[in-house]
């Protein structure tokens, strides 16, 4: 008999407002998706994060995570750039991304599309659309664990 084990997932939270990081971590928890949440600040942490530079040097600590929450608007390098500058990467390109943003302006839902983004949330985070985000993901398991 085959036995099936899930290993959770990580999920890196790219925002600038401490509020909106607060709203997010509440709408896992009622949402009962309890995977390690890391958060960064703005679009250079993040790559500093996905490359293992500055102050994420610790591959066991800051592990690639598996599914990227990015915030467009942010002060320094924001979510387009970083973005844009993480496609560049085949090593990370693969990472699925999904897009939160105060804005819902159809320009900025189309930079989504176009770089191949899940899913786009405007903002504030709530249960009703994390869940709409799993089951718009293509491999619902993203967010729950993978299967190994």
């Amino acid at each position: 008999m085959s036995t099936i084990t899930v290993e959770p997932i990580r999920l890196l939270l790219v925002e600038d407002d401490e509020a909106d990081i607060l709203l997010a971590q509440r709408a896992f928890e009622r949402a009962n998706i309890w995977n390690q949440v890391d958060v960064v600040r703005d679009g250079r942490e993040m790559l500093d994060y996905l490359n293992n530079k500055g102050d994420y040097t610790d591959t066991a600590r800051y592990p690639r995570p598996d599914l990227i929450l990015l915030d467009l608007n942010m002060p320094g390098i924001d979510g387009r750039e970083a973005l844009e500058t993480m496609l560049q990467d085949p090593k990370l390109k693969a990472i699925p991304v999904v897009i939160i943003s105060t804005s819902d302006y159809e320009r900025d839902i189309e930079f989504g599309r176009a770089h191949g983004v899940q899913h786009y949330i405007i903002k504030p985070i709530q249960v009703d659309n994390i869940l709409e985000t799993c089951s718009a993901i293509r491999d619902f398991s993203i967010i729950l664990g993978r299967v190994s």
